[in-house]
């Protein structure tokens, strides 16, 4: 199903007045810690921004505080409130890419903030005209989209029964967190592959962990697993060692911590570099940002991933309307990690047999429960 034009894009929309800026710094419980070859993520710092308009209505923003990319809930509050809250408050919206375009000036990079501030705008906006969020990207080119789901550093054994307890609730799609241990990544590859079959999309990611001739051994030791991607297998400002390591595999490759822009995109597209890029809406800096680059990716036949982290159905909300309305997407998306949460103050959205439904429902389509937002607060400021 194609994408349709819809009327009622950010660029034609009524404009709304905000009179509330607010903020929460939540602690979000994860069941089971997350080991990759850079980092071992156990539960989640993150910053839910709030921003209320003159009749009421309030849209929510989400900040995953991931600081391998330089951001924190601590500076996140400070330059909602310093910097971005004199932008918005008392002020008439008229167009959030507007809004952005300020915010760029304002702060810098702080891409994370950025897309919380965007999300919680489209939310509000959204609201505001009652049409469900992916009406402002354009409308629907799909309405059910599958879930890539992420498997971290585990013995070889352990890895393929998760992946297999995956398959057997309808997932299609699974990632192999590889990087640490040469022979035990592959032991571990090939066996996830002999238990789930050979109907399941394989992917690995490397986190940057190899030098490129190292990614090229270990690749070629794989090529009868039938991967679909190799994501990231060398440092994220290694433009010629992505392309080496695409000349001297079969694997094909996709490019992750490398591209934050659309001209990072543009600069491994030249260099023969990358054959898919993975998105991450909160990393690029909104849905702005990321359109820029799946134009660019599109446009030279790159395939468009979406990619994620452990984090709240907030934030996998407004990537999920993503996902909903780019004409093609790239081996699915990585957008159901909020299962892994204890507690998660959104809901709204349900993985049914590998996949995500988009909601009708204005706005993100997902619900926040103020009494659990105020919980994960309690739990961060006790932690």
């Amino acid at each position: 199903m194609a994408a349709t034009p819809n009327p009622n894009s950010d660029e034609s929309s009524a404009p709304f007045k905000i009179e509330k800026v607010q903020s929460w710094r939540a602690m979000l419980r994860r069941a089971v810690a997350w080991k990759t070859a850079r980092y071992t993520k156990g539960d989640i710092e993150a910053t839910v921004v709030g921003l209320t308009d003159d009749h009421g209505n309030t849209g929510y923003g989400y900040m995953p505080a991931m600081l391998v990319v330089g951001e924190s809930p601590a500076t996140a509050e400070a330059l909602l409130h310093s910097a971005v809250t004199p932008l918005l408050r008392e002020k008439e919206i008229v167009g959030v890419p507007d809004v952005m375009k300020q915010m760029d000036f304002a702060i810098g990079a702080n891409c994370q903030l950025k897309f919380a501030v965007e999300e919680a705008l489209l939310d509000l906006q959204a609201k505001c005209m009652e049409t469900p969020l992916f009406n402002l990207f354009g409308g629907l080119a799909r309405r059910e989209v599958p879930v890539m789901r992420m498997l971290g550093l585990k013995p070889p054994k352990e890895t393929a029964a998760e992946a297999q307890a995956f398959v057997e609730r309808g997932y299609r799609y699974i990632k192999i967190k590889i990087g640490l241990d040469d022979k035990r990544d592959i032991e571990t590859v090939k066996i996830t592959r002999e238990t789930v079959g050979d109907d399941i999309i394989i992917s690995v990611d490397a986190n940057q962990a190899y030098a490129p001739m190292r990614a090229v051994k270990v690749l070629n030791q794989l090529d009868s697993c039938n991967l679909v991607v190799c994501e990231q297998p060398v440092r994220r400002d290694d433009v010629r060692g992505m392309a080496f390591v695409r000349q001297n595999v079969n694997i094909p490759i996709m490019a992750d911590e490398g591209v934050d822009t659309a001209t990072d995109a543009l600069r491994l597209i030249e260099a023969g570099g990358m054959d898919a890029v993975s998105i991450k809406l909160w990393k690029m800096g909104g849905y702005y940002k990321s359109r820029d680059i799946a134009a660019v990716c599109k446009a030279a036949n790159v395939g468009v991933h979406v990619g994620s982290t452990a984090g709240s159905q907030l934030m996998e909300a407004m990537q999920l309307h993503f996902c909903a309305s780019i004409p093609d997407l790239f081996a699915g998306a990585e957008i159901g990690e909020f299962e892994s949460l204890n507690e998660d103050p959104a809901s709204g959205l349900t993985v049914i047999q590998g996949s995500l439904s988009v909601s009708n429902r204005p706005g993100l389509g997902v619900e926040i429960d103020m009494s659990k937002l105020q919980e994960t607060t309690s739990l961060w400021q006790a932690k």
